[in-house]
């Protein structure tokens, strides 16, 4: 390669990387709005309610937001399209957290969080699968939904498949 053309290859992956850097810097503050977004709802639901675990449903924010904001392919107006991702939350008690990261995502309508934990309800203490849009697996007994997640990877893997599957754990579950 001669000397011009290494010149203009490296000004070219300058402005490749120039480019990359403006992408990060805006995904990373739309993540951090959308996270703001939802533990605010966090707060607005457990308040409302009078109940529900606020500190470990505030503790992974951040994870459920990049996952469903950034990594996990899923289509929220059809959350149960067989090419989605799956997503575990095992800790079935930080369940404000899903409800308002899948309202923002549009799984469901916002206004719909300000019914949590009212008698019938769709949105309960813990995530219930047959009840809730995105919700993929009802949880609250700690323990198992790490290993239903690595029963959907095998699955996956096995059919020939790429989706993924993700498991958020607890503390108590280590």
């Amino acid at each position: 390669m001669d000397m011009a053309k290494l010149i203009e290859f490296r000004v070219n992956l300058l402005k490749e990387r120039s480019s990359l850097l403006e992408h990060s810097v805006e995904l990373v503050r739309g993540l951090k709005e959308a996270a703001i977004a939802v533990r605010q709802e966090i707060v607005k639901m457990t308040s409302n309610a009078n109940s529900g675990h606020l500190g470990g449903s505030l503790s992974c924010v951040d994870i459920l937001v990049v996952l469903y904001f950034h990594q996990l392919n899923h289509n929220s107006r059809n959350p149960s399209w067989p090419g989605r991702d799956r997503f575990v939350l095992s800790k079935g008690h930080a369940a404000p957290a899903l409800y308002g990261t899948l309202a923002l995502s549009g799984c469901f309508p916002r206004e719909e969080l300000k019914t949590f934990r009212d008698i019938d309800s769709r949105l309960q203490g813990h995530p219930d699968n047959k009840k809730t849009p995105g919700v993929e697996i009802s949880t609250g007994s700690l323990g198992q939904g790490l290993s239903v997640a690595v029963g959907m990877a095998l699955g996956f893997k096995l059919a020939g498949k790429n989706n993924q599957a993700y498991a958020l754990v607890g503390d108590g579950e280590l």
